[in-house]
């Protein structure tokens, strides 16, 4: 069998300071399917839990929530590799590049892999956007404190 490299899909801000986040993940046995592999839909779960990891730090839910921000996912996209089964120990490293300016869209790009031996799993994207609660518009100027948070991030 020839294995391909491992890559993630390219992002449209190449520049910035690179954060990442790296979150254990065990696979569940309600979340195999009939074929007793990982549903393809868990995935998705598992990339919004490190898309969430690094916007914690950046904007709570109940800041957001009181800002009247919403932050809804705009694109998801997964590779899948090799089958995750239960009981596995996996990895999910999550990274995201800090803009210089907001672009109208974050994007958190996702690897998962087996923990003991670093074989792909997974590779992914998940882009999301700022809209505001009450217009439901695209947010183009950020608080001010949310945005001095964001540039820090470590």
């Amino acid at each position: 069998m020839i294995q391909r490299p491992v890559s993630l899909p390219p992002a449209t801000a190449p520049h910035g300071r690179l954060i990442k986040r790296k979150l254990t993940i065990r696979p569940a046995f309600h979340e195999t399917d009939m074929a007793g592999v990982i549903h393809n839909s868990v995935y998705f779960l598992w990339f919004e839990q490190g898309r969430l990891e690094i916007m914690q730090e950046l904007l709570s839910v109940a800041e957001a929530m009181r800002l009247g921000i919403f932050t809804p996912v705009i694109e998801n996209y997964c590779e899948y590799r090799r089958p995750a089964r239960f009981g596995q120990s996996l990895l999910l490293i999550t990274t995201h590049r800090v803009q210089t300016s907001y672009q109208g869209r974050l994007e958190f790009n996702h690897y998962l892999i087996q923990e003991r031996q670093p074989a792909a799993i997974a590779t992914g994207r998940t882009s999301i956007t700022l809209v505001e609660a009450k217009s439901h518009r695209l947010i183009k100027d950020w608080d001010p404190e949310v945005w001095r948070r964001y540039q820090s991030i470590p």
